[in-house]
Parts: C-alpha cells; structure tokens; sequence
C-alpha cells in the first residue's frame, strides 16, 4: 500500500465510484489517481468492482475488429450523397 500524501483525505468509496472509470481508462491526473489506487489496495469492495471492470474492459476488447473496407466504402458514399443533398 502507497502511503497517502498527508495533505490530502482518503478518498471515500463514493468518490472512488465516481472516478473509477477515468482511473481504469488512465484519465485521473497523477495525484488523483494515486488516491484512488490507495483507496483500491484499502478496500475489498471497490477492489473487486475494479477487477470486474477491468475483466469486462478485457473480454469486450476481445471483440474489437478491423471494419469491412467494403462497408466502411458504403456508408462514406452514402454520407456523401446525404452531405450532398443537404447543400
């Protein structure tokens, strides 16, 4: 466990609730998130909603695959017929 910089509170497990994903998507600035890990290492219950989030993150980015070029063709030539129509 990371010592708590003392200047700073620990965080409550609402406020890690509402930074949880932000912290798992790296977008939480340094010290912020280090207050958020802390409060991660601490506690059970916002630990393991963590790790769920981060197997859930893991399995659905098993799903991700390269576009249909094919497709991807039809749907900019219909933007551009729409685009089109809208001048």
């Amino acid at each position: 466990m990371r010592p708590t910089p003392r200047h700073r509170r620990p965080l409550s497990c609402r406020s890690v609730g509402r930074l949880l994903q932000a912290y798992l998507d790296g977008e939480l600035p340094d010290a912020r998130a280090v207050l958020v890990a802390d409060h991660l290492d601490a506690c059970l219950r916002c630990g393991l909603e963590a790790d769920s989030y981060r197997w859930l993150k893991a399995q659905l980015a098993g799903f991700a695959t390269d576009p249909d070029q094919h497709q991807l063709d039809r749907m900019r030539r219909f933007a551009d017929r729409l685009a089109g129509e809208a001048v």
